[in-house]
């Protein structure tokens, strides 16, 4: 039995001596996987160290939660945008898995809130939620883009002060009737609809040297230009179209204001996406109230006058606390103007009167 034993071991060595790595001869070479995840997902392998030998193809998925959705990988995966994929063990390798809250979303939209400064000579009480909405797509295309249709817009302001663009923009809107004669509101407080959209454009193209755009009783603020921009008001009872032009707006990357008949979101729950580090609080229609004041969220206002704000994104068909208090519906992703609310708020498609599409043309 001695004998052959060595025998064994003899052939071994030779087989070992003529065939190479071919047959397992020594110890195997082995290299750690190190797998992580962001919030809202899980990964199969799960998270953690895992060794595997030389040359192993490890299968990945991610698997997103309820309400999120798969980004991509870090790391030197097969596919970095395909939620299942592949890695070879040929060295020590670490990977992510990364998850986003099931939304579209525009970034960085700013979020400015009543009320504006008070530099210019107007009266600037509250009300005035048209020009804070508006001015954040001002600044937006200006600031955050740099636009070439928009650049030094906004950006005359050093550092940028939106809350004092926003006076200049209330001014051409004719807000609570204390502003450019151009305007049809007569009276009211607040921002009339109709004179959105036109306040919008010429406060825009006001450069100091376009004839068609009524100066105002102040001067032009040293540094800013003009551009011709577009922007369309759309007052559609139609749910359908009206959605439509609100998310087709979002898709193409370009922020709108809506003005709703009145705003008194209840506070629900938040989401956090780890993409964007950007928290949406979600919310339901509350009743209405009489009036407002500053710095309380609910309004009322009615006729030819709305609670205006900045939409930025949108979920559909959500229910965002399952069977909770929050219902099922079509939700859109707005910045409020009151300092009292949060910065995201999702809340469903109801209650609108308004849509602002703005469109600051080509950027060349």
């Amino acid at each position: 039995m001695k004998h052959k034993l060595i025998s064994v071991a003899l052939i071994a060595v030779l087989l070992c001596t003529v065939l190479g790595s071919s047959i397992a001869c020594g110890p195997t070479t082995t290299y750690t996987l190190t797998i992580t995840s962001t919030a809202g997902g899980s990964v199969t392998p799960a998270v953690g160290a895992h060794t595997y030998s030389a040359g192993t193809e490890v299968n990945l998925t991610a698997t997103p939660d309820a309400e999120y959705n798969f980004v991509n990988w870090t790391g030197n995966v097969a596919n970095v945008n395909a939620a299942t994929t592949t890695i070879t063990m040929n060295s020590d390798h670490a990977i992510t898995a990364n998850f986003g809250f099931a939304m579209t979303f525009i970034d960085d939209v700013p979020d400015t809130n009543q009320p504006p400064t008070n530099t210019l000579p107007t009266p600037n009480n509250t009300n005035y939620c048209a020009p804070m909405a508006m001015v954040n797509i001002l600044g937006y295309w200006d600031a955050v883009m740099g636009h070439s249709n928009a650049q030094n817009l906004t950006a005359f302001q050093q550092p940028t002060n939106l809350n004092t663009v926003a006076e200049y923009l209330g001014y051409f809107m004719d807000t609570n009737d204390a502003g450019s004669l151009a305007r049809v509101n007569n009276g009211f407080p607040g921002t009339l609809d109709v004179d959105i959209g036109p306040g919008t454009t010429e406060f825009v193209r006001w450069d100091g040297a376009n004839p068609g755009v009524p100066l105002p009783p102040f001067p032009l603020p040293t540094g800013k230009l003009g551009y011709d921009w577009t922007v369309t008001t759309n007052c559609t009872t139609d749910y359908n179209l009206s959605l439509a032009i609100y998310t087709d707006e979002i898709d193409a990357g370009r922020p709108l204001v809506v003005s709703f008949d009145y705003w008194n979101p209840v506070f629900g729950i938040n989401f956090t996406d780890p993409q964007t580090g950007e928290t949406i609080s979600v919310h339901d229609w509350g009743t209405d109230y009489g009036g407002s004041s500053y710095p309380n969220p609910e309004e009322y206002w009615g006729g030819d006058v709305g609670h205006a704000v900045t939409g930025v994104g949108y979920k559909l068909n959500w229910d965002p606390d399952g069977s909770g208090s929050l219902p099922l519906g079509d939700y859109v992703i707005v910045h409020d103007n009151w300092p009292t609310t949060p910065k995201n708020i999702a809340i469903p498609w109801l209650n609108w009167k308004c849509l602002f599409a703005v469109d600051p043309g080509p950027d060349v």
